[in-house]
């Protein structure tokens, strides 16, 4: 039941996944056409997960599902880490306000009215706030995802022509609806209609497996030409990054979502023919990737206050420089993600997720 390729591309995944949020610490200034393309291949790495998700969902639990212990073992090991993690701001605004108490009782005020304002239910309920960690506005939407299994399994048992007609109908109303926006509380159930039909071509995708590799192999390098193609079309048309908007909105076709299942289709293909291979460093990144998720955006969120308390910035459009933080940013995750499995390694997994 296991394959590698799949554990590699989850490796893969969290690589674009954190790359592409530390392009929030530079300030590109967008008019650079060869940054823009590589960018728009970096950014909406999330996808990623979302497929290998509805891939596993079919490759791993269908044939043996059992609801309560599946969402038992995602409220483990998604949710909770989420919760634990997000409770950081909310302890670093308490101690700020302790501190203050010391200094000046204005300072305390302050930090305490900071305190009654902040968004306890968006907070937790979009992952979404001004003192949330980037990338956690996953959880929440995921975690509905998961709940709403009982529909995937119909899903599966349809058959191949019905599928296809409907991820392909939802898929249609996914490039005109656009990802939510991060101020919106209804966004997390935007997000859900908004990827499912990702999810469902990994379920897809599963199924047919055997029948992809033998049909595409060796010729998945076509994909990734047509992946560069759309990449570069977004940059004439003006387009950058992921879309976001309101869902009843027209804002054009979403090209992102289409790229990024083509690179889905693409790295299942190239990375079958690692399946027999053991590449240690993409299964050490991989075992870890859930980690990795969860304490890079405290990395980032750690730089981004550092950045503005010493008045310092990063290079301005130095792609190179953008490279190096993001390589320090994940080399910290990966031993942040160690040293906290080294400490704790029986609940490491309800700490950090991994």
């Amino acid at each position: 039941m296991y394959l590698n390729s799949i554990n590699y591309f989850r490796g893969i995944s969290i690589i674009f996944i954190v790359y592409g949020h530390c392009y929030y610490l530079f300030d590109f200034s967008n008019d650079s056409f060869s940054y823009n393309t590589i960018l728009n291949l970096i950014l909406g790495g999330t996808t990623f997960f979302v497929f290998i998700s509805g891939f596993l969902f079919h490759h791993v639990f269908y044939q043996k599902f059992d609801y309560k212990q599946f969402i038992i073992k995602k409220t483990k090991y998604v949710l909770f880490p989420f919760i634990f993690l997000s409770t950081i701001p909310l302890w670093v605004l308490l101690l700020r306000i302790w501190i203050g108490g010391f200094l000046s009782s204005s300072y305390s005020l302050l930090f305490y009215k900071e305190l009654l304002s902040f968004p306890i239910f968006r907070h937790y309920a979009t992952g979404v706030s001004h003192s949330s960690f980037i990338g956690y506005w996953y959880i929440p939407f995921i975690i509905i995802v998961f709940a709403m299994s009982p529909l995937f399994l119909s899903f599966i048992k349809l058959r191949l022509k019905t599928q296809i007609l409907i991820a392909f109908f939802l898929l249609i109303c996914s490039i005109f609806m656009h990802r939510g926006t991060y101020h919106n509380w209804y966004s997390v159930f935007q997000n859900v209609f908004f990827f499912a039909p990702i999810y469902m071509f990994g379920i897809i995708f599963s199924e047919k497996k055997d029948v992809i590799y033998s049909k595409f192999s060796g010729k998945e390098f076509y994909i990734l030409i047509v992946v560069f193609a759309l990449a570069i079309f977004e940059v004439f048309t003006g387009a950058f990054g992921n879309y976001h908007k309101a869902p009843f909105t027209y804002g054009g076709i979403d090209l992102m979502i289409i790229q990024k299942i083509l690179l889905c289709l693409f790295f299942m293909i190239f990375l079958n023919r690692f399946e027999n291979y053991k590449l240690k460093l993409l299964e050490l990144i991989a075992v870890n990737s859930f980690g990795v998720f969860f304490i890079h955006g405290i990395i980032i969120w750690v730089i981004a206050i550092s950045k503005v308390k010493l008045d310092f910035s990063f290079t301005s459009n130095s792609f190179l420089i953008y490279c190096l933080v993001s390589i320090l940013v994940f080399i910290l995750s990966i031993f942040a993600t160690l040293f906290v499995k080294r400490l704790f390694p029986k609940h490491s997994r309800f700490l950090v997720g991994s």
